[in-house]
Protein backbone atom coordinates (compact mmCIF):
# COMPACT_ATOMS: atom_id res chain seq x y z
CA UNK A 1 0.00 0.00 0.00
CA UNK A 2 1.58 3.39 -0.63
CA UNK A 3 -0.75 5.80 -0.67
CA UNK A 4 -4.09 5.85 2.00
CA UNK A 5 -6.43 9.16 1.33
CA UNK A 6 -5.83 10.25 4.89
CA UNK A 7 -1.69 10.42 4.28
CA UNK A 8 -1.42 10.46 0.51
CA UNK A 9 -0.68 14.13 0.32
CA UNK A 10 1.71 13.49 2.82
CA UNK A 11 3.53 10.99 0.28
CA UNK A 12 3.68 13.38 -2.88
CA UNK A 13 5.00 16.50 -0.06
CA UNK A 14 7.85 13.70 0.95
CA UNK A 15 6.67 14.21 4.65
CA UNK A 16 6.50 10.38 4.20
CA UNK A 17 7.70 7.91 1.51
CA UNK A 18 5.20 5.28 2.08
CA UNK A 19 1.90 4.11 3.71
CA UNK A 20 2.40 0.10 4.35
CA UNK A 21 -1.34 -0.73 6.45
CA UNK A 22 -3.95 0.54 8.55
CA UNK A 23 -2.65 -0.72 12.03
CA UNK A 24 -5.53 0.47 13.88
CA UNK A 25 -8.99 2.74 14.35
CA UNK A 26 -10.30 3.91 17.38
CA UNK A 27 -12.47 6.20 18.52
CA UNK A 28 -10.29 9.66 17.96
CA UNK A 29 -8.25 8.27 15.20
CA UNK A 30 -6.79 5.76 12.89
CA UNK A 31 -2.96 4.73 12.86
CA UNK A 32 -1.02 3.75 10.04
CA UNK A 33 2.23 1.68 9.81
CA UNK A 34 4.59 4.06 7.49
CA UNK A 35 8.38 4.49 6.05
CA UNK A 36 10.42 7.69 6.64
CA UNK A 37 13.90 7.54 5.76
CA UNK A 38 13.75 4.15 5.33
CA UNK A 39 12.23 3.19 8.63
CA UNK A 40 9.11 1.96 10.11
CA UNK A 41 7.40 4.39 12.62
CA UNK A 42 3.31 5.18 13.28
CA UNK A 43 1.36 7.78 11.95
CA UNK A 44 -1.85 8.78 13.88
CA UNK A 45 -4.20 10.46 12.04
CA UNK A 46 -6.54 12.41 14.17
CA UNK A 47 -10.83 12.38 13.06
CA UNK A 48 -12.68 15.51 12.55
CA UNK A 49 -14.65 16.51 15.88
CA UNK A 50 -17.92 15.32 14.33
CA UNK A 51 -16.41 11.85 13.49
CA UNK A 52 -14.72 11.27 17.56
CA UNK A 53 -17.34 9.82 19.90
CA UNK A 54 -15.88 10.90 23.00
CA UNK A 55 -18.33 11.22 26.09
CA UNK A 56 -18.78 13.26 29.05
CA UNK A 57 -15.43 15.36 28.08
CA UNK A 58 -16.19 18.09 30.37
CA UNK A 59 -14.61 15.87 33.43
CA UNK A 60 -11.06 15.28 31.79
CA UNK A 61 -11.07 18.83 30.08
CA UNK A 62 -11.25 20.51 33.11
CA UNK A 63 -8.49 23.08 33.35
CA UNK A 64 -7.32 22.80 29.68
CA UNK A 65 -7.06 25.62 27.00
CA UNK A 66 -6.00 27.55 29.07
CA UNK A 67 -4.93 31.20 27.18
CA UNK A 68 -3.93 34.43 28.31
CA UNK A 69 -5.83 35.79 24.62
CA UNK A 70 -8.86 37.20 25.58
CA UNK A 71 -9.82 37.01 22.03
CA UNK A 72 -9.11 33.09 21.78
CA UNK A 73 -10.73 32.09 25.47
CA UNK A 74 -13.72 33.83 24.62
CA UNK A 75 -13.68 31.76 21.04
CA UNK A 76 -13.04 28.88 22.33
CA UNK A 77 -16.09 29.51 25.28
CA UNK A 78 -18.58 30.53 22.38
CA UNK A 79 -17.14 27.44 20.01
CA UNK A 80 -16.80 29.79 17.39
CA UNK A 81 -15.38 28.59 14.01
CA UNK A 82 -12.35 29.96 15.13
CA UNK A 83 -12.66 28.69 18.41
CA UNK A 84 -13.32 24.61 17.68
CA UNK A 85 -10.19 25.28 15.33
CA UNK A 86 -8.21 26.13 18.21
CA UNK A 87 -9.59 23.58 20.59
CA UNK A 88 -8.81 20.63 17.91
CA UNK A 89 -5.54 21.90 17.82
CA UNK A 90 -4.96 21.74 21.63
CA UNK A 91 -6.40 18.29 21.33
CA UNK A 92 -3.13 17.12 19.27
CA UNK A 93 -1.03 19.36 20.62
CA UNK A 94 -2.01 17.71 24.43
CA UNK A 95 -1.45 14.57 23.44
CA UNK A 96 1.84 15.08 21.66
CA UNK A 97 2.99 17.32 24.40
CA UNK A 98 1.76 14.19 26.92
CA UNK A 99 3.66 11.44 25.27
CA UNK A 100 7.13 13.65 24.80
CA UNK A 101 6.74 14.40 29.13
CA UNK A 102 6.09 10.63 29.72
CA UNK A 103 8.52 9.11 27.45
CA UNK A 104 11.06 11.75 29.24
CA UNK A 105 10.14 10.45 31.84
CA UNK A 106 10.91 7.20 32.04
CA UNK A 107 7.32 5.84 31.03
CA UNK A 108 6.41 3.64 28.53
CA UNK A 109 5.00 4.83 25.50
CA UNK A 110 5.84 5.51 21.97
CA UNK A 111 8.16 7.96 21.44
CA UNK A 112 6.62 10.29 19.58
CA UNK A 113 8.50 12.36 17.03
CA UNK A 114 6.29 15.63 15.83
CA UNK A 115 3.17 16.92 14.14
CA UNK A 116 2.36 17.99 11.11
CA UNK A 117 -1.09 19.28 10.15
CA UNK A 118 -3.24 16.22 11.89
CA UNK A 119 -1.33 13.72 11.92
CA UNK A 120 0.98 12.70 14.61
CA UNK A 121 4.25 10.78 13.90
CA UNK A 122 5.70 8.51 16.81
CA UNK A 123 7.18 5.07 17.24
CA UNK A 124 5.93 2.14 16.27
CA UNK A 125 6.21 -0.60 18.83
CA UNK A 126 6.45 -3.90 18.39
CA UNK A 127 6.65 -7.40 20.06
CA UNK A 128 9.73 -9.58 20.60
CA UNK A 129 8.74 -10.74 16.97
CA UNK A 130 9.80 -7.39 15.40
CA UNK A 131 5.88 -7.15 14.48
CA UNK A 132 3.28 -4.33 15.72
CA UNK A 133 2.64 -5.45 19.13
CA UNK A 134 -1.16 -6.94 20.21
CA UNK A 135 -3.41 -5.36 23.09
CA UNK A 136 -3.30 -6.72 26.20
CA UNK A 137 -6.79 -7.10 25.85
CA UNK A 138 -6.21 -9.84 23.26
CA UNK A 139 -4.87 -12.21 25.45
CA UNK A 140 -5.66 -14.74 28.03
CA UNK A 141 -3.27 -15.08 31.25
CA UNK A 142 -2.92 -17.46 33.76
CA UNK A 143 -3.28 -16.36 37.36
CA UNK A 144 0.37 -15.35 38.42
CA UNK A 145 0.80 -14.00 34.79
CA UNK A 146 -1.97 -11.66 35.14
CA UNK A 147 -0.82 -10.58 38.87
CA UNK A 148 2.53 -9.58 37.18
CA UNK A 149 0.84 -7.80 34.56
CA UNK A 150 -1.20 -5.73 37.03
CA UNK A 151 1.35 -5.01 38.97
CA UNK A 152 3.53 -3.55 35.84
CA UNK A 153 0.68 -1.45 34.49
CA UNK A 154 -0.01 -0.14 38.16
CA UNK A 155 3.88 1.05 38.18
CA UNK A 156 3.66 2.35 34.75
CA UNK A 157 0.26 4.67 35.83
CA UNK A 158 2.53 5.52 39.25
CA UNK A 159 5.36 6.67 37.29
CA UNK A 160 2.92 8.74 34.87
CA UNK A 161 0.88 10.04 38.40
CA UNK A 162 4.40 11.59 39.36
CA UNK A 163 4.58 14.23 36.80
CA UNK A 164 1.23 15.15 37.18
CA UNK A 165 -0.37 13.56 34.71
CA UNK A 166 -3.52 10.97 34.39
CA UNK A 167 -4.04 9.00 31.38
CA UNK A 168 -8.14 9.68 31.73
CA UNK A 169 -9.23 6.43 29.37
CA UNK A 170 -6.82 3.78 30.65
CA UNK A 171 -8.20 -0.16 29.28
CA UNK A 172 -6.79 -2.94 28.14
CA UNK A 173 -7.88 -1.78 24.80
CA UNK A 174 -5.07 0.81 25.20
CA UNK A 175 -1.80 -1.15 26.83
CA UNK A 176 0.30 -3.07 24.05
CA UNK A 177 1.88 -6.32 24.65
CA UNK A 178 5.18 -4.82 23.95
CA UNK A 179 9.00 -6.70 23.69
CA UNK A 180 10.10 -4.11 26.29
CA UNK A 181 7.47 -4.39 28.60
CA UNK A 182 4.00 -3.10 28.64
CA UNK A 183 3.11 0.09 26.59
CA UNK A 184 0.37 2.71 27.16
CA UNK A 185 -0.82 4.30 24.35
CA UNK A 186 -3.66 6.83 23.34
CA UNK A 187 -3.16 9.27 25.50
CA UNK A 188 -5.60 12.70 24.29
CA UNK A 189 -7.88 12.99 27.18
CA UNK A 190 -4.84 13.02 29.79
CA UNK A 191 -5.83 14.45 32.51
CA UNK A 192 -3.57 17.32 34.35
CA UNK A 193 -3.99 16.56 38.01
CA UNK A 194 -3.02 19.94 39.01
CA UNK A 195 -5.86 22.00 37.16
CA UNK A 196 -8.64 19.26 37.57
CA UNK A 197 -10.96 18.58 40.67
CA UNK A 198 -11.92 15.42 38.90
CA UNK A 199 -8.43 14.24 39.36
CA UNK A 200 -8.81 11.33 42.11
CA UNK A 201 -12.59 9.69 40.27
CA UNK A 202 -10.33 9.34 36.92
CA UNK A 203 -7.30 8.07 38.61
CA UNK A 204 -9.76 5.43 40.22
CA UNK A 205 -11.49 4.57 37.15
CA UNK A 206 -8.37 4.19 35.10
CA UNK A 207 -7.13 1.64 37.60
CA UNK A 208 -10.70 -0.03 37.83
CA UNK A 209 -10.76 -0.34 34.13
CA UNK A 210 -7.71 -2.59 34.29
CA UNK A 211 -8.33 -4.47 37.22
CA UNK A 212 -11.18 -5.74 37.07
CA UNK A 213 -9.91 -6.94 33.29
CA UNK A 214 -7.37 -8.87 34.57
CA UNK A 215 -9.07 -9.77 37.84
CA UNK A 216 -11.15 -12.55 34.93
CA UNK A 217 -8.08 -14.35 35.29
CA UNK A 218 -6.91 -13.76 38.84
CA UNK A 219 -9.66 -13.00 41.45
CA UNK A 220 -7.43 -12.34 43.84
CA UNK A 221 -7.26 -8.99 42.10
CA UNK A 222 -10.27 -7.76 43.28
CA UNK A 223 -8.99 -6.77 46.22
CA UNK A 224 -6.97 -4.14 44.14
CA UNK A 225 -10.01 -2.91 42.31
CA UNK A 226 -9.89 0.68 44.60
CA UNK A 227 -6.01 0.83 44.75
CA UNK A 228 -6.49 4.20 42.71
CA UNK A 229 -7.84 5.80 45.92
CA UNK A 230 -4.73 5.09 48.09
CA UNK A 231 -2.36 5.75 45.34
CA UNK A 232 -3.79 9.06 44.72
CA UNK A 233 -3.53 9.82 48.89
CA UNK A 234 0.21 9.21 48.35
CA UNK A 235 0.22 11.69 45.60
CA UNK A 236 -1.22 14.04 48.05
CA UNK A 237 0.90 13.66 50.68
CA UNK A 238 4.21 13.40 48.83
CA UNK A 239 4.97 9.94 49.65
CA UNK A 240 4.85 8.66 45.98
CA UNK A 241 7.87 7.94 46.19
CA UNK A 242 7.60 5.17 49.15
CA UNK A 243 4.68 3.37 46.49
CA UNK A 244 6.16 -0.19 45.41
CA UNK A 245 2.95 -1.99 43.94
CA UNK A 246 -0.72 -1.69 44.40
CA UNK A 247 -2.28 -1.23 47.97
CA UNK A 248 -5.79 -2.28 48.81
CA UNK A 249 -8.26 0.71 48.72
CA UNK A 250 -11.71 1.09 50.17
CA UNK A 251 -14.07 3.44 48.30
CA UNK A 252 -14.34 6.81 49.46
CA UNK A 253 -17.80 7.89 51.67
CA UNK A 254 -20.54 8.91 49.12
CA UNK A 255 -22.35 11.40 50.50
CA UNK A 256 -24.60 12.38 47.40
CA UNK A 257 -22.09 14.82 45.59
CA UNK A 258 -22.21 18.66 45.27
CA UNK A 259 -24.05 20.93 47.12
CA UNK A 260 -27.19 18.55 48.54
CA UNK A 261 -23.82 16.04 49.54
CA UNK A 262 -22.35 18.98 51.45
CA UNK A 263 -25.57 19.66 53.33
CA UNK A 264 -26.15 16.42 53.88
CA UNK A 265 -23.15 15.97 55.63
CA UNK A 266 -23.60 19.60 57.64
CA UNK A 267 -26.75 17.89 58.70
CA UNK A 268 -25.33 14.98 60.46
CA UNK A 269 -22.73 16.81 61.90
CA UNK A 270 -25.53 18.85 63.15
CA UNK A 271 -27.42 16.00 65.07
CA UNK A 272 -24.55 14.69 66.05
CA UNK A 273 -23.32 17.48 68.08
CA UNK A 274 -26.99 18.39 69.48
CA UNK A 275 -27.74 14.61 71.12
CA UNK A 276 -24.02 14.90 72.71
CA UNK A 277 -25.25 18.52 74.06
CA UNK A 278 -28.20 17.25 74.85
CA UNK A 279 -27.17 14.13 76.52
CA UNK A 280 -24.39 16.53 78.40
CA UNK A 281 -27.14 18.57 79.91
CA UNK A 282 -29.30 15.70 81.11
CA UNK A 283 -32.32 17.03 79.96
CA UNK A 284 -34.29 13.52 80.19
CA UNK A 285 -33.55 12.27 76.79
CA UNK A 286 -31.95 8.85 76.65
CA UNK A 287 -28.43 8.86 77.41
CA UNK A 288 -27.43 10.86 80.46
CA UNK A 289 -24.57 12.31 80.26
CA UNK A 290 -23.43 10.76 77.23
CA UNK A 291 -20.53 10.76 75.16
CA UNK A 292 -18.93 13.60 73.53
CA UNK A 293 -20.71 15.17 70.90
CA UNK A 294 -19.06 13.39 67.04
CA UNK A 295 -18.41 15.70 64.18
CA UNK A 296 -18.45 14.40 60.61
CA UNK A 297 -14.74 15.09 59.16
CA UNK A 298 -14.27 15.36 55.18
CA UNK A 299 -11.56 15.13 53.49
CA UNK A 300 -10.38 17.33 50.28
CA UNK A 301 -8.21 19.71 48.57
CA UNK A 302 -6.34 19.69 45.53
CA UNK A 303 -2.74 18.79 44.66
CA UNK A 304 -0.53 21.49 44.06
CA UNK A 305 1.51 20.33 41.10
CA UNK A 306 1.17 18.57 38.51
CA UNK A 307 8.81 -5.86 33.08
CA UNK A 308 9.30 -7.37 29.79
CA UNK A 309 12.09 -8.66 27.92
CA UNK A 310 14.61 -5.95 25.21
CA UNK A 311 13.20 -3.18 23.29
CA UNK A 312 13.10 -4.76 19.61
CA UNK A 313 10.83 -1.37 18.37
CA UNK A 314 11.35 -0.75 14.38
CA UNK A 315 13.98 2.15 13.76
CA UNK A 316 13.25 5.95 14.38
CA UNK A 317 12.12 7.78 11.26
CA UNK A 318 14.78 10.17 10.28
CA UNK A 319 16.68 12.12 7.71
CA UNK A 320 14.90 15.39 6.19
CA UNK A 321 12.34 15.59 3.59
CA UNK A 322 10.66 18.84 1.71
CA UNK A 323 8.68 21.54 3.02
CA UNK A 324 4.96 22.44 1.71
CA UNK A 325 1.53 21.57 1.81
CA UNK A 326 -1.33 22.51 4.65
CA UNK A 327 -0.52 23.53 8.16
CA UNK A 328 2.86 22.94 9.48
CA UNK A 329 4.43 20.65 12.02
CA UNK A 330 2.86 22.69 15.67
CA UNK A 331 5.36 21.04 18.17
CA UNK A 332 8.17 18.45 18.63
CA UNK A 333 11.03 17.42 15.98
CA UNK A 334 10.20 18.01 12.56
CA UNK A 335 10.64 17.13 9.44
CA UNK A 336 14.07 18.07 8.12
Amino acid sequence: MNRDDGLGHLVDEGIIDAVHSRLMSGKEATVYVVERAGHLGAAKVYKARDERTFKKTASYTEGRNQTRNSRDRRAMQNKTSYGRGLIEAGWQDMEFAALRAAFDAGVRVPEPYFLYENVLFMELVVDEQGVPAARLADFSFPPDVAARLHHEIFLQVKALLAIGRIHGDLSAYNVLMAGKGLTVIDLPQVVDVAGNNNARAILRRDLRNVTEHLARFDARLLRYVDCGEPLFNHLLRGTLDSVVGPEVGSPPARAGGGRRGRDAERGRAGREKGRGANAARGDGRPGGQGAPPHAASRTGGAPQGGGGSPAATAGRAGGGVASGGRRRRRSGRGPG
